[in-house]
């Protein structure tokens, strides 16, 4: 599958510059791992640029952007009309890049990128503030700002989604971006920064530094010239990430690790679960910290699911990424295919029930590629390393339990508390276990909707902080208290405290 070479470089100023290192990294197509797509400029050398870029704009209000909200709203207004208009380039470039089927990028992530920026062009305009006039006359008035600079560190899986998730509600507040797109998935991150320009946003209000993340990553969160990182990708980095920011008091926000279960009671609608689970386990490759990775199962229903869903899941086709009829691409990369069949194998080696799946896809296109079947693991129990460790790929676990109790006691067993599912139809004992079930977002009778009216974090190690909806603004605001004295005359009684009762 032949395709041209492109280059993507750091985006600086509103120019794609060479790379001051002078280096390359080249990017191969993961469903064709001999045709190579991209030459990935090594931006390590080019972060102090893209900082003090973002910082000269925010601290100079270039062209008013600090300052003038409408101007802020019409942009990310025609960025999102822009990306609607753009959406068949995207979709191919960002399944192109990421193994996800194109279906995947058009009918999801293309989409959904346009609502982000379109929601928080509606919020640049209703940053407001508060005032209250005292008992003395004066008055007290809260000021909302943007805090500054924004350091956007985002992963491989959805490039331009999490992009635009994390830096729309940014731009709108009015603070400036430097982003760090995944080495080996630049590209819509690039056109986003194009995209941005051509609808108004003025030269340095978002910078992209491409290339590795473990010294570019280093650099951002060094920067004194960085107020905020926001950070999605593993937990073991996030962490890393929270302590270094830690020396100079930035602000962290954390979207990491799930192990997101799919809670089933034998009261729920099990045609309807298996639709869901098969989506939530399996969209995007399951290469998604919301998968529902772990699916539990009341005991009286749990063959019946095993067999609906196994059917489902035989019946999807595993193809190249752009090809329309396929339901599922390839991984990312070897690595993470390697990772996957790791786990897989521990199935194997641990003496779990493997329904369906197991193995790594060969013949005709599947040589060229990094393709491994959707599996199935029956009866897991809670000490398997499947059970407690995020896998991120097309793997999904069964557990059974008794009673609602012990439901929620295995929905919690994990150190993570991203998302979760309950299917139920005794909407208060729904309700019950949502509440009990430590997630930042928890779906009721459905699964793995998330529009940007929906916040979006974990609880626990999956994370800091919120993304989507309105909640997402305060990551990038500062309040500032102003008093107004309105009073007539030099002295106020409290200057007595000091002065004295004899000063006039």
């Amino acid at each position: 599958m032949s395709t041209s070479v492109q280059r993507f470089s750091p985006y600086i100023n509103g120019v794609m510059m060479e790379p001051s290192s002078g280096k390359f990294f080249q990017r191969f197509d993961p469903g064709d791992k001999g045709n190579m797509i991209a030459l990935v400029g090594d931006g390590s050398r080019d972060v102090g640029a893209a900082v003090d870029a973002a910082r000269e704009a925010f601290d100079g209000d270039r062209s008013g952007w600090v300052s003038d909200y409408r101007l802020r709203a019409r942009v990310l207004l025609r960025a999102a009309d822009i990306v609607r208009e753009r959406a068949s380039e995207l979709a191919r470039l960002e399944s192109l890049f990421t193994g996800k089927t194109i279906r995947t990028s058009r009918l999801g992530d293309i989409p959904r990128t346009a609502e982000i920026l379109e929601f928080y062009a509606g919020a640049a305009d209703k940053l407001l503030g508060y005032s209250q006039q005292l008992r003395n006359g004066d008055v007290t008035v809260l000021l909302r700002q943007p805090v500054g600079v924004v350091a956007a560190i985002t992963p491989w899986n959805f490039p331009l989604l999490i992009l635009a998730r994390q830096t729309a509600p940014a731009l709108a507040a009015g603070c400036t971006v430097v982003a760090k797109p995944a080495t080996i998935t630049p590209a819509t991150a690039i056109e986003l920064a194009k995209i941005l320009e051509k609808a108004g946003a003025p030269p340095g209000i978002f910078n992209v530094v491409t290339g590795p993340g473990e010294t570019i990553g280093a650099e951002l969160l060094k920067s004194p010239k960085i107020d905020v990182v926001n950070f999605t990708g593993e937990t073991t980095t996030g962490k890393m990430i929270m302590q270094n920011a830690a020396s100079s008091l930035k602000r962290v926000v954390l979207e990491l690790g799930g192990k997101n279960p799919n809670i089933v009671f034998e009261d729920a609608d099990l045609e309807q679960v298996a639709n869901a689970v098969t989506y939530g386990a399996f969209a995007n490759n399951g290469e998604s910290c919301a998968a529902g990775s772990r699916l539990l199962v009341q005991r009286n229903v749990r063959k019946k699911l095993v067999e609906m869903v196994s059917n489902k899941i035989r019946g999807l086709r595993v193809g190249y990424q752009l090809d329309e009829t396929s339901d599922l691409g390839p991984l990312v990369s070897q690595q993470q295919m390697e990772k996957v069949l790791e786990y897989v194998a521990a199935a194997f080696s641990e003496g779990l029930d493997v329904v369906v799946g197991g193995r790594r896809l060969s013949g005709g296109v599947f040589d060229k590629g990094f393709y491994v079947e959707p599996t199935l693991v029956d009866q897991t129990p809670p000490t398997s390393k499947l059970f407690r460790e995020e896998i991120f790929g097309p793997v999904l676990t069964v557990t059974e339990f008794e009673n609602e109790e012990e439901a929620v006691a295995l929905a919690n067993a994990t150190v993570y508390g991203l998302a979760a599912g309950v299917w139920s139809n005794d909407s208060r004992k729904a309700m019950r276990v949502a509440e009990k079930v430590k997630a930042g977002t928890v779906w009721v009778n459905t699964y793995y909707t998330l529009p940007v009216e929906q916040p979006w974090g974990g609880f626990k190690e999956s994370g800091i902080g919120r993304n989507n909806t309105i909640l997402a603004l305060e990551h990038y605001l500062e309040w500032k208290g102003v008093y107004i004295d309105t009073q007539k005359g030099p002295m106020r009684p409290y200057y007595g405290i000091v002065l004295g009762q004899k000063q006039s």
